[in-house]
């Protein structure tokens, strides 16, 4: 007797992809390198290769003189204001959902994997924060303290929050919390 398989399985495989930002702006406390900003963006290619980042735009101040780092990636660089800057990034992205990154921050292993997780089993169009890894005894026993740096959300979530602001901004799509984290590169 033959089995017939249930159109409804239980594991459904879903290639979403994402559009990945790189914000590379300087913060008040300490100026953003440029290796910082190759690290961060080099932090992604297992990303690339496992095909969650489908393209990565980098978004920095024009005087920031990346455009030898987005031409070596094969990224695209916006060089505006850091609120115009971002809204262009969110205009010329080729997917739905995005990937914002702080530069200056790497993510750790098993990003990937986790957020093909999300959009497989999860719900895909709940945002997502990724914080840093704890670094001090507050963070470590109260993760959710740590500093978001980077987050997944669609177009529309981001366009509706319009806030410049990183740490702002992820407050207002109060996204769940990724497991892994990021780490400072400098």
């Amino acid at each position: 007797m033959r089995r017939r398989i249930s159109p409804r399985a239980p594991f459904r495989y879903v290639s979403q992809m994402l559009s990945a930002v790189l914000i590379a702006f300087d913060s008040p406390r300490a100026p953003l390198r440029r290796e910082a900003v190759a690290r961060s963006l080099g932090s992604l290619i297992e990303s690339c290769v496992e095909g969650l980042v489908a393209d990565a735009i980098i978004v920095a101040e024009p005087t920031r003189d990346l455009e030898g780092i987005a031409d070596e990636a094969g990224c695209r660089l916006i060089e505006a204001p850091r609120a115009d800057g971002v809204a262009q990034a969110l205009k010329a992205a080729r997917r739905d959902q995005i990937f914002l990154l702080l530069a200056g921050f790497a993510v750790e292993r098993g990003f990937a994997e986790e957020a093909r997780d999300v959009f497989a089993y999860g719900d895909s169009t709940r945002p997502r924060t990724l914080r840093v890894a704890p670094n001090s005894l507050i963070t470590r026993l109260a993760p959710g303290l740590a500093q978001p740096v980077g987050l997944i959300a669609t177009k529309h979530a981001l366009a509706a929050a319009q806030s410049a602001d990183f740490g702002r901004l992820a407050r207002k799509l109060r996204g769940a919390d990724l497991t892994t984290r990021a780490r400072r590169v400098s």
